[in-house]
C-alpha cells in the first residue's frame, strides 16, 4: 500500500498581514464572500487556521481589511474639474470600476459599516477637491455619500445581470419572458423592451449618476464663488 506524500506547510514567518488580506480578497472575489472562511483561507495559503489568527483578529477584522485593500488603488484622474458636479461624476465612475473589479466589495459595504483610516483619507481628499470647486465640507460629505450609496447599490444590482453573465443574456431574458405574455396587455412596455435590456449597464449608471451629481451640486450654496488653487488629483480617494 502506497503512503500518500506528506503535505508541506508554508514556512514559518513567510506570511504577513498584507499577504493574508490579499489572498482573502482574491478568494472572496473569485468564489464569493460566502467562501471566505478561515479554513478556506488557510487552504489557499497552505497554512493552519490558527496561523491566520496571528495576522487578523477575527473574520470581521478580515472583512474590514479586505474592504480597505480593495479600495486602495482607487484614484481619480488629474487634474480634477473645477465644477463640483463633475468631481462627483468622476468619483462615482472610479468607485464603480473598483466595485466591478472586486465584486465582493458591494456585498461587504451593504452588510457592514466599514470605517477606518483609509476611509477618512478618502473623505479628506474628496472634501478638499469639492471645496476647491466651491462646495462647503458640510454639503460635500453628504454629496460624497449620496454617490457612494447610489454607486454601491448599482454595482450590487448589475452584478447578477450584466457582470456575471453577458449583457446579451440579460436582454434575451427580458425578450423571452415578454414573449410568454399577451403583448396587447402591455402596449407601452412592448415599445421599450430594448431599453429594459440596458437598465443594468454603464448607460443606466451614467444617467443616474449625472442626475444625482447635478442635483447635489445645485443644492450647495456659494457655488459661484469657487476659489482657485491647485487642483487635487492622482491621490487615493477611497471611502465607503
Amino acid at each position: 500500500m502506497s503512503i500518500p506524500p506528506r503535505r508541506t506547510r508554508r514556512p514559518r514567518g513567510s506570511l504577513t498581514r498584507p499577504r493574508v488580506v490579499e489572498a482573502a480578497l482574491r478568494l472572496a472575489d473569485e468564489e464569493g464572500l460566502e467562501a471566505l472562511t478561515m479554513p478556506g483561507l488557510a487552504r489557499r495559503l497552505d497554512c493552519g487556521v490558527m496561523t491566520i489568527y496571528g495576522y487578523v483578529d477575527s473574520r470581521d477584522d478580515l472583512l474590514d481589511a479586505i474592504a480597505a485593500a480593495g479600495l486602495a488603488n482607487l484614484r481619480l484622474p488629474w487634474p480634477l474639474p473645477a465644477e463640483p458636479a463633475a468631481v462627483l461624476v468622476l468619483w462615482g465612475r472610479a468607485l464603480r470600476e473598483t466595485l466591478i473589479e472586486h465584486p465582493c466589495l458591494p456585498v461587504i459595504f451593504l452588510a457592514r459599516a466599514v470605517i477606518g483610516q483609509a476611509i477618512f483619507r478618502g473623505i479628506e481628499a474628496l472634501l478638499a477637491a469639492l471645496g476647491r470647486a466651491g462646495m462647503p465640507a458640510a454639503v460635500g460629505v453628504r454629496a460624497i455619500y449620496a454617490v457612494v450609496i447610489y454607486t454601491t447599490g448599482f454595482a450590487a444590482w448589475e452584478q447578477p445581470r450584466t457582470v456575471r453573465q453577458p449583457a446579451s443574456d440579460y436582454a434575451m431574458a427580458w425578450r423571452r419572458e415578454f414573449a410568454s405574455l399577451p403583448a396587447d396587455d402591455y402596449p407601452l412596455t412592448s415599445g421599450v423592451l430594448d431599453e429594459l435590456a440596458r437598465v443594468a449597464g454603464a448607460e443606466q449608471f451614467e444617467l443616474g449618476l449625472a442626475a444625482l451629481a447635478s442635483g447635489l451640486a445645485g443644492r450647495a450654496p456659494g457655488l459661484g464663488d469657487a476659489p482657485g488653487g491647485t487642483r487635487d488629483g492622482g491621490r487615493s480617494t477611497s471611502t465607503e
